[in-house]
């Protein structure tokens, strides 16, 4: 009797394991949550968002661009006096860059040096920023430039800590170590609409379902001042407790059209 009942005991063993692996195969082979990839390309854009307005309104000798429908303010006007901070107010209703993005509320930032020196460190805070609606707020965002790199262009390590964008369908949190790479543009000060960047790095947040995730770039991000969207590269997106998802964003086309592998299954989505 006992003989029988230990093999009952194995039998259903064996039965509910091979049950419970058959169950997680199918959960995972039927994984297709691609709102993680979304809500992370939001805080790319959103950051990179930040930088362009930057970018737009700084040059090697002076704080002096202005660009549509927002305005600046510099503490402190010459070259002989830092740091000096830097306000762009985008007015209380949305204001759109030359990127498309729409943007309201201001960025303030806090330059030890000029933007294109060695060394300068750049703090930057937010103040009732939106960008593209939704409220963007950060612990810590600042900008070192590195002086150039090999290739010859500027390079800057950006980090983003304890950020947060604020949605219609929930929150975002974001953290992010990068470095910037200044592709085109450079060389004509007068003109940021050519202005190009190449980004790698990492980061990390959760999604709007609360779930968290890390990101690790693995074919530089390509970013244009004069388009809202990330044109090209790929990064590798791993959410807790899911399949990582491989998400590419094309070969340089100014669209909102990306990919997303999971389980070697492909995704189209929009951004």
């Amino acid at each position: 009797m006992k003989t029988i009942n230990r093999i009952v005991i194995i039998a259903l063993s064996v039965f509910i394991s091979a049950t419970f692996n058959s169950c997680k195969k199918n959960d995972r082979d039927q994984d297709t949550e691609t709102t993680s990839s979304r809500d992370n390309a939001i805080a790319e854009s959103t950051f990179a968002g930040v930088l362009k307005s930057i970018g737009e309104f700084t040059d090697s000798t002076s704080l002096l661009r202005v660009a549509g429908c927002a305005t600046f303010t510099v503490d402190s006007i010459g070259t002989a006096s830092w740091p000096k901070t830097l306000t762009i107010d985008f007015g209380p209703t949305n204001c759109y860059g030359a990127d498309g993005n729409a943007r309201r509320g201001k960025i303030i930032a806090s330059f030890s040096g000029r933007y294109r020196d060695s060394l300068t460190v750049i703090s930057i805070s937010l103040l009732g920023y939106h960008h593209n609606n939704n409220l963007v707020q950060v612990g810590t965002h600042t900008i070192t430039n590195n002086g150039h790199n090999a290739s010859g262009n500027l390079s800057y390590s950006i980090n983003v800590q304890n950020a947060s964008i604020t949605t219609s369908n929930g929150t975002i949190t974001w953290n992010s170590t990068r470095t910037r790479e200044w592709i085109a543009g450079e060389s004509t000060i007068t003109n940021p609409l050519d202005d190009v960047y190449s980004i790698v790095g990492s980061a990390s947040g959760t999604g709007i379902n609360g779930n968290g995730f890390n990101v690790t770039i693995y074919n530089p991000l390509i970013i244009a001042v004069n388009c809202p969207f990330i044109q090209k590269g790929a990064l590798v997106l791993s959410p807790i407790n899911l399949a990582s998802r491989y998400v590419d964003f094309g070969n340089g086309d100014c669209d909102n059209a990306a990919t997303v592998t999971i389980n070697g299954v492909v995704y189209n989505i929009a951004l």
